[in-house]
């Protein structure tokens, strides 16, 4: 390219003076400091927020007439004095200013080669372009190619945040390759983590930067090395790479390398080979697809020959029962699940799977996929049809127990089917049935009726009433419950072939009272609550229990026309219950500050169906029952309660309460108590998210059950999030159920856990978080 002469005049000097002040000189102290901009709103929100801004696009003025964009720029320049020979070098020198497009050069002095277009400068410049800015101490700029090469430079990109140095800098359009860079997120003289490495290529128009022989290196002490590093500068997909996950516990080191597939726009995948010292190799896999009818998540986990256990014990434990080292053979351990949801016009479609090789997997490998530990993991496929009044659905269920105890029935498989209308006026009729195939699994070896199998047909029709008016309602309803079974594995003397058929009728009515308070700001109710149920009593002491289960009683259980779950037990019942609740509503909008609720039930006639045994207490007395709630908000205060009192033993039998606090995601507190007297469970539960002092928080949980004087799980920790760091500390103990143990009673697990985040980058160890998450009620994982 040459330079025409003739257009080096066309800047006014007028502009060449706004533009430096606007943009500084290129000997400014620091680039980054002139370009941040503090969020005043942002801060005054939150005092301690350390990020509170960023690195903002200067305004510049417009420099030159505009041009056709397919063809090269001009070159536009300004300076104090000017050398210039036709055909040769050109000289400037003093505030001198170049626009070319899009990008600008600012320095002191430069010298424009006509011939080749490239200028060269060796004294500091400035050299931009929206999204990027740099400064240098040398530079050549190439006019026709859109180049450029600068020398012990600093550099800004807005969009991803990012800013660095380099020993050398080498700028084709958006594209940058940087010689012994070094790069970070961290606001401007805040260099708490950076990025080092021999080579770095950024293109801001790239979703990852790549970096080689790369050291990730904490405040002066490199804390990381890989010879090759590919890791984010902006929002977006693309396959490669991501930063990796680096762990140390009881383990050794465990170290995953998470690899992204972007598959299609609605389609990506992510494997992550992993290593863990003590354990041997493994790889971890999830799939993802999304379109406009359906959700699918695939994931597994395998982990090749586990040192520390064989599939049925831990190694320790193995020992611990007089195992001979020499028998010990390590097991493949695996983890696979499935998640999906689709909807095809009324079509319905459901699938939830979770498997893992044995009952301690979660406890000694967690999993970085979106699976959490639980009692049971659940394998679940449903499809579902809805249209006007008709609902059906056909679903298989089973179960995977981790603790101890028999496993559930499965469901293989159920279908069932719902239909509502109307008769004449008010008048409704609904009818249900299903049928339900149930397999014991790995329990089929279980006598008695724990062996039982079999198929259930339930058919419920029945006609409802209902009345309502701004003052009060009634709901009128009858019906008949009829249940048949065809049973295998049964004990001698059993009938295989059992029907059930019970009448039903309830009657359920309440009243509406409001009035004004406080000066017309709240609405105070009173709503009374009458209701009766009359069920039939049926002998079903020689019916399985597929699905049947106790009911915690509770005030909403006072208007339930069956005090169990499930079908195989449905409660005789001639009683009466009351209730009263009581509501604080805020006049304006009528939202809820206050409910209270108190009901007791009495019995007209004595229960005869129990889930098993004689009925207890509650079920037989003559005398009623009683049991509230309460539940309140106020601001971020929120109170929940709830009590059930046996008069017959003058004690409470169900008993919890939970207050909890959130005036934001740091300052969390919640409080709770819970006591189960047919269950053996009496416990508090205390945790807490809180800052200190700046940038410190406070954390901890103490869950402790008082029947056996032991402590469920605690921990305590302090945590510092700064701008581009975030650390936790955190000590925990935690009782450890056995599973497949051969050692009686719990085990207790304690440790010290470390967890760094660097902001904007990547992090080590998470198991911080998610321990906070599972036991702090309220508790997310800040963004900066």
């Amino acid at each position: 390219m040459a330079v025409n002469l003739g257009v080096l005049a066309k800047l006014s000097a007028g502009g060449a003076m706004l533009l430096l002040a606007l943009l500084g000189p290129a000997a400014s102290a620091d680039l980054a400091e002139s370009l941040w901009r503090p969020d005043a709103e942002r801060a005054a929100s939150d005092a301690t927020r350390r990020c509170a801004g960023a690195y903002v696009e200067p305004a510049a003025p417009e420099l030159g007439d505009a041009v056709d964009a397919a063809a090269v720029p001009p070159v536009n320049l300004t300076a104090k004095t000017l050398d210039s020979r036709v055909g040769g070098v050109t000289h400037v020198a003093g505030g001198v200013v170049v626009r070319q497009g899009d990008r600008w050069l600012v320095g002191e002095a430069l010298a424009i080669d006509e011939r080749t277009g490239v200028a060269r400068a060796t004294v500091p410049v400035r050299l931009g372009r929206p999204g990027m800015h740099m400064v240098g101490r040398r530079a050549v700029v190439g006019f026709g190619d859109d180049s450029a090469q600068l020398e012990d430079a600093e550099f800004v990109l807005i969009d991803p945040q990012l800013r660095g140095a380099a020993a050398h800098v080498d700028h084709t359009g958006g594209a940058l390759h940087l010689a012994d860079a070094a790069l970070t997120r961290c606001p401007s003289a805040r260099n708490v983590w950076q990025v080092r490495a021999s080579e770095i290529d950024v293109d801001q128009d790239a979703v990852f930067a790549t970096a080689r022989h790369a050291r990730l290196v904490l405040g002066k002490v490199p804390v990381f090395y890989s010879p090759y590093l590919r890791f984010p500068v902006r929002s977006g997909r693309a396959s490669g790479f991501l930063f990796p996950n680096v762990g140390y516990g009881e383990d050794g080191v465990d170290v995953a390398a998470p690899y992204y597939l972007n598959l299609a726009p609605n389609r990506d995948a992510t494997l992550t080979p992993r290593y863990i010292a003590k354990r041997g190799a493994g790889i971890e896999a999830e799939f993802r697809h999304l379109d406009r009818r359906s959700r699918s998540e695939i994931r597994g986990a395998f982990l090749s020959r586990d040192a520390r256990h064989n599939g049925d014990l831990p190694r320790t434990d193995f020992l611990a029962t007089g195992g001979d080292p020499a028998d010990f053979v390590p097991a493949d351990r695996w983890l696979a699940s499935a998640n999906h949801r689709a909807r095809h016009g009324r079509l319905r479609v459901l699938v939830d799977y979770a498997a893992v090789s044995d009952n301690d997997y979660f406890v000694d490998l967690g999993t970085g996929l979106a699976v959490s530990s639980r009692a049971m993991l659940e394998r679940r496929g449903e499809i579902q049809y809805a249209r006007g009044g008709l609902f059906t659905r056909l679903r298989a269920q089973g179960f995977q127990r981790l603790e101890p105890g028999p496993t559930p029935y499965r469901r293989l498989p159920e279908a069932s089917l719902v239909y509502a209308s109307t008769l004449r006026g008010p008048l409704d009729w609904t009818v249900a049935a299903s049928w339900s195939s149930f397999r014991r699994g790995s329990s089929a070896d279980a006598t008695g009726f724990a062996a039982v199998e079999g198929h259930r047909i339930h058919l419920e029709p029945r006609l409802r009433l209902p009345l309502s008016r701004p003052w009060g309602f009634l709901a009128l309803s009858t019906g008949l419950r009829h249940t048949a079974y065809d049973l295998a594995r049964t004990p001698v003397d059993i009938d295989r072939t059992p029907t059930r058929t019970i009448r039903m009728a309830s009657a359920d009515g309440g009243l509406f009272f409001e009035r004004n308070i406080r000066r017309g700001a709240w609405n105070q109710t009173l709503e009374p609550r009458l209701h009766y149920l009359y069920q039939s009593h049926a002998a079903q002491d020689e019916l399985p229990r597929f699905d049947a289960a106790r009911l915690a009683f509770s005030y909403r259980q006072l208007f339930r026309d069956n005090r169990f779950a499930g079908l195989d037990r449905i409660g005789d019942a001639s009683r009466l219950a009351v209730g009263v609740t009581s509501r604080l509503l805020n006049a304006a909008n009528g939202r809820e500050l206050l409910a209270a609720s108190i009901g007791a039930v009495g019995h007209l006639r004595d229960p005869r169906v129990t889930l098993y045994g004689r009925p207890d207490d509650l079920e037989t007395q003559p005398s009623t029952a009683l049991a509230g709630e309460l539940r309140g908000t106020s601001g971020p205060a929120r109170i929940a309660a709830t009590f059930a009192w046996n008069p017959r033993t003058d004690a409470l039998e169900e008993a919890g309460l939970a207050i909890s606090y959130r005036r934001s995601a740091r300052h969390l507190l919640n409080m709770g108590y819970r006591r189960r007297v047919s269950n053996d469970i009496d416990q508090t539960d205390l945790s807490f998210h809180w800052p200190l002092v700046g940038q410190w928080n406070a954390f901890g949980r103490w869950n402790h059950d008082w029947r056996s004087g032991r402590t469920v799980e605690a921990f305590a920790g302090i945590g510092y999030a700064g701008c581009c760091l975030d650390v936790k500390m955190l000590w925990h103990r935690t009782v450890d159920v056995p599973r497949n143990r051969a050692q009686p009673g719990p085990d207790g697990d304690s440790g010290l856990l470390l967890q760094l985040a660097f902001r904007g980058l990547a992090g080590f160890g998470t198991k911080v978080d998610s321990r906070l998450a599972r036991g702090i009620k309220g508790y997310r994982l800040e963004a900066p």
